[in-house]
């Protein structure tokens, strides 16, 4: 199973580095800066997994993830963020920092491809 996941963060470092994490686990990644292009890049294509920073510029990850919940229910949004309280918000997110193997557990347990 071919998974399609899009990223988006406005760090280019960050960005890529969980998009390499996703590649090396067989998915098929996009990247998108910022919220606004997330919801840009949905309306044209599915994708499977969405993985949103919460502070970005033109639109925060819990706007992404709402707006996403409303357009595609069948995405699953994983919300990143440094600010604790986001999570408080969204029942799947993952604090900043993380390492390659929590990011990629809460991924698969997201995704149903754990257990």
């Amino acid at each position: 199973m071919c998974v399609r996941s899009l990223v988006a963060d406005d760090e280019p470092d960050i960005r890529d580095f969980i998009g390499h994490v996703l590649a090396r686990a067989g998915h098929d990644v996009t990247t998108a800066g910022d919220g606004a292009e997330v919801l840009e890049r949905a309306s044209e294509d599915h994708f499977d997994l969405v993985v949103v920073d919460h502070h970005m510029p033109r639109m925060t990850g819990l706007a992404v993830a709402d707006e996403l919940s409303r357009a595609s229910p069948d995405t699953k949004v994983l919300v990143m963020s440094g600010d604790l309280d986001v999570g408080r918000e969204h029942p799947h997110f993952l604090p900043k920092p993380f390492n390659r193997g929590e990011f990629m557990a809460a991924v698969d347990s997201l995704l149903g491809l754990t257990g």
